[in-house]
């Protein structure tokens, strides 16, 4: 019988593998190993107990079991907070306007709305713009008023864009002081 090898390399059978004892491993080289998976066998344990719990957690709120039927470990008083506007209603309506400046000579608040008139021609025919004229600690103030706005939402809004564009401009109504 002739018996013709598949591989052109020869491999050598077990029995005439080389013993060589440095491919071992010895006890003194695992035990460090081992006494590590000892010390945090503990906290493996306590891992897979608290992955038991967070199960066990999910299916409750997956059912929305009622809140009394819950260990007592898990209850807890509900804190609900709410935050939302509140909705004053008056019998006075306040007017909404904003102050785009305070001058304290009469042409300089002239200029000034002229200048506004120029440079936002399209929102000045959409609000009221005009001078008003205050005395206050006898001294006379002409302030630039912008009115016609129809919230303070709008007002807000309208001063956050004149802002960005290098205007000065501050939300008031017929409650606030000028």
């Amino acid at each position: 019988m002739v018996t013709v090898a598949g591989c052109s390399r020869s491999v050598p059978l077990p029995s005439q593998q080389p013993t060589d004892t440095s491919e071992f491993i010895t006890r003194s080289e695992v035990e460090p190993f081992l006494t590590q998976w000892n010390s945090q066998k503990e906290s493996l344990d306590r891992l897979a107990a608290l992955e038991g719990d967070l199960k066990i957690l999910l299916e409750l709120v997956s059912k929305q079991v009622n809140v009394t039927e819950l260990p007592e470990s898990l209850r807890g008083e509900i804190k609900q907070i709410e935050h939302r506007a509140e909705n004053h209603t008056s019998g006075e309506t306040t007017e909404v306007s904003v102050k785009l400046g305070t001058y304290f000579n009469a042409l300089r608040a002239d200029t000034a709305l002229k200048k506004f008139n120029i440079q936002f021609p399209e929102l000045a025919s959409a609000m009221n713009t005009h001078i008003k004229k205050i005395n206050l600690n006898q001294s006379e103030r002409h302030i630039l008023v912008g009115e016609q706005l129809s919230s303070m939402q709008e007002a807000h809004e309208l001063c956050l864009l004149l802002k960005q564009l290098s205007q000065r401009c501050e939300v008031i109504t017929t409650d606030l002081a000028l």
